[in-house]
């Protein structure tokens, strides 16, 4: 079983992420290569609200792929070109996760990313028990 670890001789944490995630041994690992909003198309959306709800589909659809879910995230790696974006991948992040398992994560800003149209990509690294 997997858990999340909050603990109290620390400040909460500042958003829906936890400090720390314990795997246990013996578990399946998955590591996604950062996602971006890319649809399977090849086109991506302009908007950055509309870019980071097409990277969480992808997402989902590569942990769904390889037997995981939301519940398997164990760290979240975002990279922003815009810290204003936070608003619009909090909200997606509150719909897209469980309650009761919140991974560990981390939100950078950068200037850039791969291409220049490209304004958010996130990291996701999952465990499963079996």
């Amino acid at each position: 079983m997997i858990i999340t670890r909050n603990p109290e001789t620390v400040a909460r944490p500042g958003g829906l992420y936890s400090h720390s995630v314990e795997v246990p041994p013996n578990a399946r690992w998955l590591y996604l290569a950062g996602q971006v909003g890319i649809r399977l198309d090849g086109t991506m959306p302009e908007t950055f609200e509309e870019q980071d709800e097409q990277m969480w589909q992808n997402t989902l659809l590569i942990l769904e792929d390889a037997g995981f879910g939301v519940g398997d995230i164990v760290k979240i790696n975002v990279y922003s070109t815009d810290p204003s974006g936070r608003s619009f991948h909090g909200k997606h992040r509150a719909r897209y996760l469980n309650d009761d398992h919140i991974p560990a994560s981390t939100w950078v800003v950068i200037s850039e990313l791969a291409n220049p149209k490209i304004l958010i990509e996130m990291e996701v690294i999952a465990a499963k028990t079996s």
